[in-house]
């Protein structure tokens, strides 16, 4: 007998729901500092590792390399990001934060705190670690 299909039973359903909504509550949090979510992807990613490209931040932020380079150009106005010509890539520019950029991507660690510990306690029981491994198989399992 086959099971009846239910998208309140579907994984993947499940987790594009559960994607959406941080989204949509990382947007509204965000929102009080004055960026959006693919903004802080960016400032998150070049405090991790300064002197990124246009394509390794878009896909760092989730969005195509066409929109990456509008978050940029904003970024790079408003004076948090500057980039250069890569050296050995003529072509290419490299990313990195300025001092007020640094602030910016703090105080943009710091708006998403609460999100983050919601997230760790829905968890339970499972450890921080387990439910990151957990997830991390489950982007595994979609790569093959």
């Amino acid at each position: 007998m086959i099971k009846q299909y239910s998208l309140d039973r579907s994984l993947g359903y499940n987790l594009k729901r559960t994607q959406h909504r941080l989204r949509r509550r990382m947007d509204e949090t965000l929102k009080a500092c004055g960026l959006s979510t693919a903004q802080n992807a960016v400032l998150s990613a070049l405090m991790a590792q300064p002197d990124m490209t246009n394509a390794d931040l878009a896909n760092a932020a989730f969005i195509t390399p066409q929109s990456m380079q509008s978050v940029l150009a904003g970024l790079e106005k408003a004076g948090y990001v500057v980039r250069r010509q890569d050296e050995q890539h003529g072509r290419r520019q490299l990313a990195r934060l300025t001092p007020s950029g640094e602030a910016l991507a703090l105080q943009g660690r710091q708006t998403i705190v609460d999100i983050e510990t919601a997230l760790t306690k829905a968890t339970a029981p499972l450890s921080e670690d387990e439910a990151l491994a957990l997830l991390y198989r489950l982007q595994e399992a979609l790569d093959d």
